[in-house]
């Protein structure tokens, strides 16, 4: 539920932002600061969520820190690109795919496939919520398109390496690095990725000279990003609880959500409401609720899907 929540509002609010200044990448490097900052005081008062990951995270033959790192800057990166770019709507409608590519890439990553009903169903919400989204869009910008599709694999491919160090971390007993922990390391680590990219598009410096820009705006600007690391927390700590495949299914009822309230705020040309929406909006809440049965109940189709998983939790 909190996954759900503070995920609606920060797609909501990087969207109003972004429709009264556009700087999607200098907003990402500044988020990774301020959630970076606003750790620092948890790891004092709270010690024991303080980790410094391995030498071997980063290494390989897994590189697994190292790609998280790179994923992670590409999805907050190319996700904002969107919101800017193109409606918050069509932003959800591609980003309801992340089930479908975390499903595939968790098969690839584990070497084994899951029962034939969880690929169905999964498929079947990815249907309902692209039929939901694409229904409310009447125009396109291909650049935010292209941006969201890169955003979306990036996004999927975060979440099944996230869920996959958390399995090893606990499996083997190595040194543990917590969700408090891995965020901050990774938010500190995407900085200086992220520094040479809007130095040479030339946003850090805009958004600065922006006279537009005011305290107000700054304000809204440290809030969202605050909201954008409690956001990307909640999202670890279901990774070292659940598969990414749910954590991933878990965003799409926050998909929904946004495409009914963008509805009500974005510009009625870029949005259209019509039958499709409801049929969409429908088979995604039945496929959800129909997956949560599959993956939690011993019992669903009399254990064969269990057992098919090997009793796989979450």
């Amino acid at each position: 539920m909190a996954l759900i929540i503070v995920g609606v509002c920060k797609v909501q609010l990087t969207a109003y932002l972004f429709s009264l200044a556009k700087y999607p990448t200098a907003y990402s490097f500044y988020t990774c600061i301020v959630s970076a900052v606003l750790l620092v005081p948890v790891f004092i008062l709270v010690p024991s969520t303080w980790g410094v990951p391995t030498k071997e995270m980063f290494l390989g033959p897994h590189y697994a820190l190292t790609l998280i790192v790179l994923f992670t800057t590409f999805d907050l990166g190319f996700t904002n690109i969107a919101l800017a770019n193109i409606s918050a709507a069509l932003q959800q409608c591609i980003a309801a795919t992340a089930p479908f590519w975390t499903i595939m890439i968790e098969s690839l990553l584990h070497r084994r496939c899951y029962h034939p009903i969880l690929y169905s169903t999964v498929l079947g919400l990815v249907f309902g919520a692209v039929l939901a989204s694409v229904a409310t869009v009447r125009s396109l910008s291909v650049f935010g398109a292209i941006a969201a599709v890169i955003a979306v694999i990036c996004s999927a491919s975060k979440f099944a390496l996230t869920h996959a160090a958390f399995t090893q971390q606990n499996s083997t007993k190595e040194t543990s690095i917590g969700p408090l922990a891995l965020l901050f390391w990774v938010d500190l680590l995407m900085i200086p990725i992220y520094m040479p990219w809007v130095l040479i598009n030339g946003e850090l410096i805009d958004m600065f000279k922006d006279s537009s820009m005011h305290a107000n705006e700054w304000w809204q600007f440290t809030g969202t990003a605050a909201l954008g690391g409690v956001r990307a927390l909640t999202q670890y700590l279901m990774l070292s609880l659940v598969t990414a495949t749910s954590t991933a299914t878990a965003n799409i009822f926050t998909m929904v959500l946004n495409i009914m309230i963008s509805m009500t705020w974005q510009p009625k040309e870029l949005l259209a409401v019509s039958p499709e929406l409801f049929v969409g909006i429908v088979i995604v809440i039945c496929c959800s609720v129909l997956y949560v049965y599959l993956k939690s109940s011993r019992d669903a189709c009399c254990g064969v899907i269990h057992e098919w998983n090997g009793g796989d939790k979450g």
